[in-house]
């Protein structure tokens, strides 16, 4: 990815025939382990925690190393920016809020404004505080007016006073509930509107009525000195070292840090709710609150995405260094935590294989292609620029023994080696083949992206 965003609903559940069977006789840890451990073999993770409450059993279980360039192993204390797996608790404050009295999902979202702030509408059709939580408002993704000073922490600049500009200049396509539409917007502003009738900060609010009653000590967008110190290093999908990420003003969309821990407790209280109000408010973010409205879309909870099986309640999430994944099923009482500290989403198919292994279902690890070892020499001999098209070249570098592929006008990318001459994308579906003469000097390449063959002549080293 060129600039990071906060991953939206990408993986699609093929949970089949959920039953309260049991599983395996062998050990939960190591049936875990089997599907978890290829992920650090193969380097698609440089580390992570994963977390596995069934029945009366729990695991957490760490892998890998809290920066690509240390050894210590990550635990259910170590804490990951959870990224978007933050909805999920702007979907419960809104439950809590509803439960309480103090707002209703069919409320009028601008009603929460300040004096002078608008809302968009269509027509007669207002944006209901339900819309925000569904992703069904008819805003968009991210706000146009965005700055753009940092593209490794994006949202970190982008002002309150921004965020109301926006909303009394945007104009909607369509109405409010007529079409589903992925959008941290629509949910960094519902964690808004909230703390607004409140009066308190996101984080406080979080503190007061969820992690608090909770348990959730870790579970932060503030971090003290000690929680600095247990926080995983972020890298991208490539494995190198990233940056964290600040929402200061979109908070509710995806500014949460947390551990496994924690977030095991949060799965836990969903599985089986307590009693009082922050039981009340789990139970009913967990209810169906918007059926789908489209072919391929989820059925939704208050933030939570409902899967095909119609039982299971999952999240995803993802920044510029890390990935999480949170599936919970009441069925068979089970529920998956998985939090790395790189950015990629093969990740969700390890939740979701968990979860199904944790069902009865029958699932193989999977299996990945890992990088040979090559030379320094090797690289150096490819570094220049090849013209793919009169006013487009590639620019391919080496930095601290790795390859690099750097488009005009876009953002450099890393290939890893499956021979000497074939290197393959990560973030990608795609490949670059190098053509080398008799006397090892490299002419040309060719780029193996959709389908397509585009070779490039090498004109400069």
């Amino acid at each position: 990815m060129s600039i990071a965003r906060i991953a939206g609903p990408l993986v699609v559940l093929l949970l089949v025939s959920l039953t309260t069977s049991s599983v395996l006789a062998d050990d939960l840890a190591d049936r875990v382990n089997r599907l978890a451990q290829p992920y650090v073999d193969s380097g698609v993770v440089v580390g992570m925690t994963v977390g596995v409450v069934h029945n009366d059993e729990t695991v957490v279980l760490g892998y890998g190393r809290m920066a690509s360039d240390g050894d210590q192993t990550p635990d259910g204390d170590t804490l990951y920016e959870i990224g978007s797996i933050t909805k999920v608790f702007t979907g419960i404050l809104l439950a809590d809020a509803v439960e309480q009295g103090r707002v209703k999902l069919v409320q009028p979202a601008g009603e929460l404004l300040p004096d002078g702030v608008t809302m968009p509408a269509r027509g007669d059709h207002q944006i209901l505080l339900r819309h925000l939580a569904t992703h069904s408002s008819g805003l968009p993704r991210i706000p146009f007016n965005m700055p753009r000073q940092d593209p490794t922490n994006p949202y970190a600049d982008y002002t309150v006073e921004q965020l109301h500009d926006f909303l009394g200049r945007y104009r909607l396509y369509r109405e409010p509930g007529e079409r589903a539409e992925y959008s941290n917007l629509g949910m960094g502003l519902l964690g808004h509107l909230l703390a607004l009738e409140a009066e308190k900060s996101y984080e406080e609010l979080l503190q007061d009525r969820i992690a608090g009653p909770l348990g959730l000590s870790d579970t932060r967008i503030t971090l003290s000195e000690d929680q600095k110190s247990r926080l995983a290093q972020p890298h991208n999908a490539d494995g190198d070292a990233a940056t964290n990420w600040d929402l200061p003003t979109l908070a509710g969309a995806g500014g949460i840090r947390s551990t496994a821990s924690d977030m095991l407790k949060l799965a836990s209280a969903a599985l089986s709710p307590p009693e009082g109000e922050i039981g009340e408010a789990l139970e009913l973010s967990w209810k169906e609150h918007q059926p789908p409205l489209s072919a391929g879309d989820f059925s939704m909870g208050l933030a939570w995405h409902i899967a095909r099986d119609g039982t299971t309640r999952w999240h995803n999430g993802q920044t510029g260094g890390y990935h999480s994944a949170m599936f919970v099923n009441r069925d068979i009482n089970a529920a998956v935590v998985v939090l790395s500290n790189t950015a990629t989403g093969e990740l969700d198919v390890l939740a979701e294989q968990t979860i199904q292994m944790l069902a009865g279902v029958k699932v193989e690890p999977r299996k990945f292609e890992k990088p040979i070892q090559v030379d320094q020499a090797v690289l150096d001999r490819y570094v220049g620029r090849y013209q793919l098209a009169p006013v487009f070249a590639l620019d391919v570098t080496s930095d601290d023994g790795k390859l690099y592929v750097q488009g005009t006008g876009q953002g450099k990318a890393r290939v890893h080696p499956r021979s000497e001459t074939e290197w393959f994308y990560k973030v990608v579906d795609a490949k670059i083949v190098f053509e080398v003469d008799d006397e090892g000097n490299c002419t040309s390449l060719t780029l193996h992206q959709n389908g397509l063959k585009l070779p490039a002549k090498r004109i400069e080293e």
